[in-house]
């Protein structure tokens, strides 16, 4: 069974990358050490995450709305 944990951790630049800090007793407690691959999950601001899917799925608030061109077809 997996456990969860909810840390407040900073980003720092290293070289031309950004790296997250994790606490060495949470490093310890998960067993993970360096070089190790692990799962992050990051909280997304509603506002980003709106705009974010709308580019996904292609939606676009400025165009016009969709009308058939033959209304003889579904």
């Amino acid at each position: 069974m997996l456990m969860s944990r909810v840390l407040t951790g900073k980003v720092r630049r290293v070289g031309n990358s950004m790296a997250v800090i994790i606490p060495k007793e949470l490093l310890e407690e998960s067993g993970a050490s360096e070089g190790d691959t692990i799962k992050l999950s990051i909280a997304i601001p509603k506002a980003t995450r709106e705009t974010g899917l709308e580019s996904i799925a292609g939606k676009d608030r400025k165009a016009r709305p969709f009308v058939r061109e033959k209304r003889d077809r579904f």
